[in-house]
């Protein structure tokens, strides 16, 4: 019978310098700035394409969610495991490139099919962006500073979402202003076109600063009989997450429940603004994407602080205590924020909404990659952003059109849509990360054991102690 056992990472000289460490995060960051421009710059232009295209809420909620969500969650997969044996580096880098150029197609469409293919090409191109940067940033930074590092690289969702409302409101007025618009190798173009690829043509280039990367040695590696696994097998990866299903399980649904409410939100603010609350385009755009920008910012790397101190005091669930709390708190606020009546107290309370709602995002990503083995991390990072896009980007937006087209039965009524989808999906992730604390527990118990004191059996029977919380 072969030995499975996972090394130890506790050797200090295999980290790059912090210099080269934080160019590699850097890089990181700004694609995924630019990702979730590129993503969510559709937000902000709902009247134009309706109009353009004839389309209702709910088709239009399909090219903003469904189209990009459901390759983005399908091509993901194949891609974690390539970024489990591969260079990542090449693999971020093809990937900037073909999705910046997927959008850039997007404003070349001209009409609802062809728009939906070019957005589902977004998403595959997205997806090879995550699972090898999780992969890249731990092993990069020491364990004392992963969490900062990966909570840093998460502030581009809020940054990238909210620079998609500021910006793309002001590059939208603009080019509405100047008339007809005619771009060189394309030609004539219409002010919603113009914008979208504007902020796609960025990202060809950042694509091929990803050749500069030195590519960092792989820690917590799997082990058979003394030798590395370059490859782990489907069936041992998807056994390896069944044995801790409680602790997969929950954080998985957990952060698709607060995916649904985020994204779902976020895809319709900038439309309440302009239709309940009768701002411009960029209005709503500075208005909302300055939240975001800000707001949505400081509560990821709060809520890296606040883990952080509970791991200091010795709660080894820190990370799933801290997203239970905010998913607790995010539920007032987030309810009443659409029901405010007026635009100024409806921003008010979006401050905190948005804080609380997005700040789950660093301290889980650390959450899964922590407890996972490293030829693991690609492939169970990608199960979970397939989890949280499927459930949450595909659904979320989508589901809150529903409540509006065929609730609601009213355009007008979008904000008691949002506040419909909040009041549902924050108390149901607040339900599963309490769930979730003893398992993950355990979860750290035993990975801590290969991480910091030598290799560990990842078989079944290396985790028979506290077995319950891995069982039904």
């Amino acid at each position: 019978m072969t030995s499975t056992t996972v090394a130890p990472t506790n050797d200090q000289d295999t980290y790059p310098s912090i210099g080269s460490a934080s160019y590699c995060l850097g890089l990181l960051f700004t694609a995924y700035i630019l990702s979730f421009i590129d993503r969510q710059i559709l937000s902000l232009l709902v009247g134009p394409i309706r109009a353009d295209f004839g389309i209702s809420d709910f088709e239009y909620s399909l090219l903003a969610g469904a189209a990009f969500a459901v390759l983005y969650a399908i091509a993901g997969l194949p891609l974690g495991r390539l970024a489990d044996r591969y260079s990542r580096r090449l693999i971020v880098s093809g990937s900037v490139f073909f999705w910046s150029i997927m959008t850039v197609t997007c404003g070349l469409t001209q009409n609802f099919s062809q728009l939906f293919v070019a957005r589902m090409g977004v998403g595959a191109g997205e997806a090879g962006l995550s699972p090898p940067a999780y992969s890249l940033i731990l092993d990069s930074f020491r364990p004392a500073h992963s969490g900062y590092a990966m909570s840093f690289y998460k502030l581009g969702v809020k940054i990238g979402a909210g620079l998609a409302l500021v910006v793309g409101g002001v590059l939208y007025d603009f080019y509405d202003s100047l008339g007809t618009i005619e771009f060189a190798l394309v030609g004539v173009v219409k002010p919603w076109q113009a914008t979208i690829i504007s902020v796609g043509a960025p990202g060809i280039l950042l694509s091929f600063f990803f050749l500069t990367v030195k590519e960092p040695t792989r820690k917590g590696l799997v082990i058979r009989d003394g030798k590395s696994e370059p490859q782990i097998p489907l069936k041992e990866v998807a056994g390896y997450m069944w044995e801790r299903r409680r602790t997969y399980l929950c954080l998985l649904f957990g952060s698709s429940m607060m995916a649904m409410a985020q994204y779902g939100s976020g895809a319709w603010y900038p439309e309440l603004f302009t239709r309940n609350y009768g701002l411009s385009k960029s209005e709503a755009g500075v208005s909302f994407g300055m939240i975001i920008l800000v707001s949505g910012s400081v509560g990821i790397m709060l809520a890296a602080w606040c883990a952080n101190q509970l791991k200091k005091r010795g709660y080894q669930d820190a990370n799933v205590r801290t997203m239970l709390a905010a998913s607790i708190i995010a539920i007032p606020f987030s309810t009443i924020a659409p029901l405010a009546g007026t635009a100024d107290m409806t921003l008010i309370l979006l401050w905190p909404a948005v804080m609380l709602s997005g700040s789950y995002l660093g301290i889980m990503a650390v959450s899964i990659v922590e407890i996972t083995p490293n030829q693991m991390r690609g492939q169970i990072t990608a199960v979970y952003i397939f989890a949280t896009s499927m459930i949450g980007m595909a659904l979320g937006g989508s589901i809150l059109a529903a409540f509006t087209d065929f609730l609601y039965q009213d355009d007008a009524l979008l904000h008691y849509s949002i506040a419909t989808a909040n009041v549902i999906f924050y108390p149901i992730a607040a339900a599963l990360f309490w769930y979730c604390l003893p398992a993950y527990r355990n979860s750290m118990k035993e990975s801590e054991s290969w991480r910091s004191y030598g290799s560990h059996s990842i078989e079944s029977e290396g985790h028979s102690e506290g077995s319950e919380y891995y069982g039904n």
